[in-house]
């Protein structure tokens, strides 16, 4: 073992994460991500039922680590015309998970995914605190009530 093998603790280690769409055989792992067990079944199960919200889950070896949940929506433009904005409803990652860059990997990869589906900003709402220096820290500016970086 070298030196710096030995001072990096396992759980330290860069995860290889994929990120997919989740679909029904990942509602128990995402119930557990959220906070409120009584009725996370039934918000999860509202989010993969809408129209125009997507859920992205990051996964590795270890099963779902992280899960974003975006909206979109299409915003119309004065005289004619729309468009499209995806929000970033909600992002988290399982508690053991954190501080292992696993929610900014998934943020970039609903960056990503935003793009290739032509929206012209991704936007987030969250109050002061971690939240907000996380999406600040990604490159996401204070625009009007919400954090807005352009995708």
């Amino acid at each position: 073992m070298s030196i710096i093998e030995a001072e990096i603790e396992p759980h330290q280690r860069p995860l290889s994460i994929r990120v997919r769409l989740a679909g029904p055989r990942d509602i128990k792992e995402l119930c557990s991500l959220l906070d409120d067990g009584e009725s996370a079944r039934e918000q999860v199960l509202t989010w993969l039922e809408t129209p125009g919200t997507t859920l992205l889950v990051a996964q590795s070896e270890v099963g779902v680590l992280a899960v974003a949940v975006l909206m979109t929506r299409l915003v119309p433009l004065e005289g004619m015309g729309a468009h499209k904005v995806i929000e970033v409803d909600n992002l988290v990652v399982r508690a053991d998970q954190r501080g292992r860059r696993v929610g900014r990997r998934l943020l970039a990869a609903a960056v990503e995914w935003s793009r290739q589906r032509r929206a012209v900003q991704v936007e987030a709402v969250v109050g002061e605190g971690p939240a907000k220096r996380f999406y600040e820290n990604f490159g996401f500016a204070v625009a009007n009530d919400r954090l807005v970086l352009a995708a």
